[in-house]
């Protein structure tokens, strides 16, 4: 198996990436969601952002289901919905996380015959799994830990979340390079003592990296 020199470099450095799902190990969120709940529910883009504000972290930390999510955003602007309405919304929101990166997959199966650890470190609800296993299904076989918020009931950025992925881990936070497509979540990483970048592409993640050598 052949080992490019940067592995090489950056092993001495870094021992284990660890990747986000939503939009690093999974594509970016499908652009159909928006305009598919507007056509269910009349709602805009900008009041599912801001019910997705106000309530998507008692979400990710299982605290509500996902038809509970739409329910109290529904709730927020005057409105009740019917049970096949939520179902509907909890369906296209799951859905539309779970369209796999291919490319993620492959830098990760490099990186672990390179010799590096490989983790997921992922903020969603418990019920959330099968379609996170459905997607990311060879990834999780081949991670060596993984932390999901819904779980463990604490969520990203929570600094607790990145102390519990170092444990599973098995690595200080110092040696760890972790990926995640929100700032706040690569800020609060860094602030963890973690190497961490926010992810926009494979070729911008592996820079990011070779650049630590």
């Amino acid at each position: 198996m052949c080992r490019a020199k940067w592995y090489t470099i950056a092993m001495s450095t870094i021992q284990g990436i660890v990747f986000d799902f939503g939009g690093v190990i999974s594509q970016a969120q499908d652009a159909a969601f928006f305009p598919a709940v507007n056509a269910l529910t009349g709602w805009t883009r900008t009041q599912v952002l801001d019910g997705w504000k106000a309530h998507r972290r008692k979400l990710d930390a299982d605290l509500l289901d996902a038809q509970g999510l739409y329910r109290q955003i529904a709730a927020d602007l005057g409105q009740t919905l019917p049970r096949e309405t939520l179902d509907a919304l909890a369906t296209l929101d799951y859905d539309s996380w779970s369209i796999p990166n291919p490319e993620t997959l492959a830098w990760a199966r490099e990186l672990k015959a390179a010799g590096l650890r490989v983790g997921i470190l992922t903020n969603m609800p418990s019920n959330f799994i099968p379609w996170f296993d459905r997607c990311a299904k060879d990834f999780r076989a081949l991670a060596d830990a993984e932390v999901v918020s819904g779980l463990e009931r604490i969520v990203k950025p929570n600094p607790e979340i990145y102390a519990l992925m170092a444990r599973r881990m098995a690595l200080p936070p110092a040696a760890l390079f972790f990926l995640d497509d929100t700032q706040a979540n690569v800020d609060a990483a860094r602030a963890c003592g973690w190497h961490a970048e926010r992810f926009l592409s494979i070729p911008q993640a592996k820079a990011a990296l070779e650049a630590l050598a």
